[in-house]
Formats: structure tokens, C-alpha cells, sequence
């Protein structure tokens, strides 16, 4: 195995035919050997992703159940380890790269052994859709920005699961995904884990991902969110502050009714008015985050 070799990470849910079309075939011949990991949805997509691995020389990871991103991640890193790989790229199913793009990346991984690194990702529409991104360790709330040094008290940088490279040591040290997310938030939690871990997080801005974004979540049009959308990052918005919030638990519990409303929001005010189940789905996952926060307060080991 050249020493170039990486292993490209896609995590499938009923996607095949986005990574189809979506996973370069220039990527074996930039270095990659490409891991499936297929989180099962019916048995046609399960044979679907089969057939697609063995035309394309792929190695199928297959999971037992649906136990969401971070558990896909996971499962298809240590694939990759076990196959003496050490430097990963994950890629989302709805997200395209050239090969060079994606080798790229690795590179950049192995020339600086202590970065988690993302490239900049564009939407089909050219619209700049991450170009680094900021959590607010006192409300939850997200900008696409970044700042400089990673110190600031309150605000603190992240890196999006859509397309992030890393090495074997910093997944280890990171103590690879959390499993709980189960879709959404997955990355910010990792990032933040990774530099607590002593690694940084570094965008690549020469590098340019295509993302079209909730692809793989049915939305319609470039705004509207699914109501999965919604349920899961209100809820994990929640999981994320038990464990790093800068501010009493309190605080972090009366910023949630501001901070699912702006969640709300991402998929604009019309969404909201035609389709009420966009709230039912951002108040459910906002009572389940709760209620899921408050059992890990009284799990023993559990610090905050």
C-alpha cells in the first residue's frame, strides 16, 4: 500500500445513488480507497449499495442497524484502520470533491500531523456554505465565521462532518464521534473534543467541496429543512451544552426557547407557516434534549 494512501469515509443512509454520482472516480486514483458505510434503510437500497461497492471496487462496511453518523464514522474508520490505514477524509453522501481536492486534504493532514482539517464547501449554487463556523459556549448558537487563535472566552471554532480530514492519532485522542448525536452536532462535538485533545482546526480555503446541502434529507428547495432537521439539532444543541457549555446549566436552559427559534428560522419564516410541523418537530426534539440532558447529569462519572 503506498504511503499516500488514505481511506475516504462516506456514511449511507438511502443514498446510493448520491454517492453514485457523487464519489469521484479520479479517488481511487488520487490515493483513496473508499469505505461505505451503509446504515441500513430497506433491503433494495442495501443490495443497491452492495452492487454499487463491488462495480467500483469499494470495501462495504455494513452495519447492523441505523445507529446514526457518529456510530457510521466510527465504524468505518477503525474498517479503515484495521486495513492499516491511518489518514481518513469524510464525505458526505450529498457532497462532491476531484480526487486531487480530497487527496489534497490528506496531504495536509500528514504535513501537519496535529490539524483536523476542512475545506471550504460552496453550494451547487456557488453560495458559500462553510468557510469555518463558531459555537457559542453560553447560548449553543452558530455563526460561519471563524476567529483566529480559538481562545476567545464565549465564541470557539468547528469544523463541518460534511468533509473533514484528520489522522489515526487525533481520532484516537478524540475518542473518535460521539455515539448520542445520532445526526447533527456530531462534528462540533468533535471538533471541540479534538482540541482539547491538543489538535487544532484548520480551513483550507484553496480547497472547494460542492455540498448540496439536506440532499439526503428530502428538503425541498435550497432553504426548507426536514423536520428531522429540526428535531435533532434542537435536541442536540442541548446534548453539546451538558457537556461544554462556559455558563451554569441554568442559563444554558433559558437561552434554549431564543436558540430553537433561530434553529427554526434556518429554513425561513414561510416554512414555518406552511408546514407547522416544522415547530412540533423543534419543540420535541428541544423536551427530548432536556430530558436527555438531565439523565447524564445523574449518570455517575458525569462531571458538569
Amino acid at each position: 500500500m503506498p504511503s499516500t494512501a488514505f481511506a475516504l469515509v462516506v456514511v449511507n443512509y438511502g443514498s446510493h445513488e448520491l454517492i453514485a454520482e457523487n464519489v469521484p472516480t479520479t479517488a481511487l486514483e488520487a490515493g483513496a480507497r473508499v469505505y461505505i458505510v451503509d446504515n441500513p434503510s430497506s433491503v433494495a437500497e442495501c443490495e443497491a449499495v452492495r452492487r454499487l461497492c463491488a462495480e467500483r471496487d469499494w470495501t462495504l462496511v455494513v452495519c447492523p442497524a441505523n445507529d446514526g453518523f457518529g456510530s457510521g464514522v466510527n465504524q468505518g474508520v477503525r474498517a479503515a484502520i484495521a486495513d492499516g490505514l491511518d489518514v481518513f477524509v469524510l464525505l458526505n453522501p450529498d457532497a462532491s470533491a476531484d480526487g486531487p481536492v480530497l487527496a489534497a486534504l490528506a496531504d495536509a493532514v500528514r504535513e501537519d500531523p496535529g490539524a483536523v482539517v476542512a475545506p471550504r464547501i460552496v453550494g451547487s449554487d456557488g453560495h458559500t456554505d462553510f468557510d469555518g463556523a463558531m459555537v457559542s459556549l453560553a447560548t449553543g448558537r452558530t455563526r460561519m465565521r471563524r476567529i483566529d487563535g480559538d481562545d476567545d472566552p464565549e465564541w470557539v471554532n468547528w469544523l463541518t462532518g460534511a468533509c473533514m480530514a484528520f489522522d489515526r492519532a487525533g481520532f484516537e485522542e478524540a475518542g473518535g464521534f460521539a455515539e448520542d448525536y445520532f445526526l447533527y452536532w456530531e462534528d462540533v462535538d468533535f471538533s471541540r473534543r479534538a482540541v482539547a485533545a491538543g489538535r487544532r482546526l484548520v480551513v483550507r480555503h484553496d480547497l472547494q467541496v460542492v455540498h448540496d446541502e439536506g440532499g439526503t434529507q428530502g428538503s425541498q428547495g435550497r432553504r426548507a429543512k426536514s423536520h428531522s432537521y429540526y428535531y435533532w439539532n434542537c435536541r442536540n444543541r442541548l446534548v453539546f451544552g451538558r457537556r461544554f457549555a462556559r455558563v451554569p446549566w441554568r442559563d444554558w436552559l433559558r437561552a434554549t426557547p431564543g436558540q430553537s427559534w433561530q434553529i427554526l428560522l434556518r429554513g425561513g419564516r414561510r416554512q414555518i407557516l406552511e408546514d407547522p410541523g416544522t415547530v412540533f418537530a423543534a419543540v420535541r426534539g428541544t423536551l427530548a434534549g432536556i430530558v436527555m440532558a438531565r439523565r447524564r447529569s445523574q449518570a455517575p462519572g458525569v462531571l458538569r
